[in-house]
């Protein structure tokens, strides 16, 4: 096996939810094989980049291998049938990480693999469309069946349409509901409970969203002559409109909506989102329209954890600040990724930026202490909400700071949100970092508290 440098390994690398568990992909003379904490699998003459995927419970992994012009999927160490090809980000477990699907090609045509079992061929699965209801119960795709597409929910089909939007299909939070986007006479119509919405000329991809409640749902269309995209993004235009529909309801029309801003409050009692009226940019909560600015950023519109609270990030002027509850803060030169971060309870919140060249984190209105970089999807709060730690860097080396108190230096750490740093207790931390040797060490710091 040829020695692998760090570089090279954080484009291959999983590391598993609970950080316990490193997989990536090494190349050996005439093959790869994925490691598994430290410990060699099957060969492949290659394995698919992108493929590597933990179980949510971090107990098992999965990932397509390619070998004699076929590819197969691996689990939990074992090589399953093989295919022409498997549909690229395909692989899914259940939450209780008990089952795997994931959706395969042979002789043109293409099936849903569930359990090792083959499920109906068709002319082509839809992308990224199979997943599982949030209970493990239930499952759901998108396949085109004579030149029409159609969903497929439990082996069932649904009424063929004319397409299905990608990034649509979902279920409720309780696994009772199933939504989507389908085209009909050419215009979009939201499909849910089996029931059709009123059509409209687009359809906000991704922008569907069930309440935590599973009793309402949202999304955003476009009514009027489709304009032009930039960068796969629909422009303002004089000759159409965005509005929000909420349990079929429409909302009042701007000029542009935010598809992927739609959020709802923990009890489902609020809908906020981003709207564009004028060439300015505002936030509506429950209809209610807040102050316009330049711009706001991606993502970043949130709630707190009990859904008292609302924040965002805003652009003036080239200059950003973060609005917590309608009360601007300090205008910084960037804000780093992450936006806004809540503490369990909501009485705390936390960002980082950047700012005259120095990264900091600012805490309940308070700048901390100056770095080189922050790390800014790293903030996490303690759950019971007193503390805050991220990483940060000065020089080439990084480090946790708990609270104001800088932890020990690495060559770097993996401590973003989706592997971030994990609070043990409320004085016990636990992270990942790559060692100048290119070993992986799992990281367990216990902090006296005062």
């Amino acid at each position: 096996m040829s020695a692998v440098g760090a570089e090279s390994i954080q484009d291959f690398i999983v590391i598993s939810p609970d950080l316990c568990h490193v997989a990536y992909i090494a190349q050996l003379q005439r093959s790869q094989m994925v490691v598994l904490d430290g410990n060699p699998q099957l060969e492949f003459d290659e394995i698919i980049k992108g493929s590597l995927v933990f179980s949510p419970d971090s107990k098992r992994l999965a990932y397509v291998g390619s070998k004699n012009g076929q590819q197969m999927a691996v689990i939990d160490g074992k090589a399953k049938k093989g295919y022409e090809g498997i549909l690229s980000d395909s692989l899914v477990f259940t939450p209780d990480s008990r089952r795997l699907a994931y959706s395969a090609q042979n002789e043109g045509q293409q099936m849903v693999i569930i359990d090792g079992r083959s499920r109906r061929k068709y002319q082509g699965i839809l992308a990224a469309s199979l997943q599982f209801s949030p209970d493990g119960k239930h499952h759901a795709y998108a396949a085109c069946k004579n030149g029409s597409w159609l969903v497929v929910e439990d082996g069932k089909e649904h009424q063929a349409y004319q397409g299905i939007s990608v990034g649509t299909l979902s279920f409720s939070p309780d696994s009772s509901r199933l939504a989507y986007a389908a085209k009909k006479d050419y215009r979009w119509i939201v499909v849910c409970d089996g029931r059709e919405g009123e059509p409209y000329s687009a359809v906000g991809g991704g922008s569907l969203i069930f309440s935590s409640d599973s009793r309402h749902l949202a999304y955003a269309v476009l009514i009027g002559n489709q304009p032009a995209t930039v960068e796969g993004k629909y422009t303002t235009s004089k000759n159409s409109k965005q509005l929000v529909v909420a349990d079929g309801i429409e909302g009042k029309q701007y000029d542009a909506v935010g598809g992927d801003s739609l959020i709802y409050s923990a009890d489902g009692s609020i809908l906020a989102y981003a709207a564009m009226q004028a060439q300015k940019v505002l936030v509506v909560s429950n209809g209610e329209e807040g102050p316009r600015f330049d711009g706001i950023g991606k993502a970043t519109l949130v709630f707190s954890p009990e859904g008292r609270h609302m924040a965002y990030i805003v652009r003036e002027k080239q200059r950003w600040c973060a609005v917590v509850d309608g009360i601007q803060g300090k205008f910084y030169d960037t804000f780093l990724e992450g936006g806004v971060v809540f503490s369990p309870d909501g009485q705390h919140w936390a960002y980082a930026v950047q700012n005259e060249g120095k990264a900091f984190v600012v805490r309940d209105g308070e700048e901390g202490n100056y770095y080189d970089a922050v790390v800014g999807d790293s903030l996490a709060f303690s759950p019971d909400s007193q503390h805050l730690v991220y990483t940060a860097q000065n020089g080439d080396q990084q480090f946790v700071v708990f609270d104001a108190d800088e932890g020990q230096d690495y060559n770097l750490l993996y401590t973003t949100q989706e592997r971030g740093i994990v609070f043990l207790s409320n004085d016990r931390i636990q992270y990942l970092t790559l060692m100048p040797s290119g070993e992986f060490r799992l990281v367990q710091e216990e902090v006296l508290v005062y």
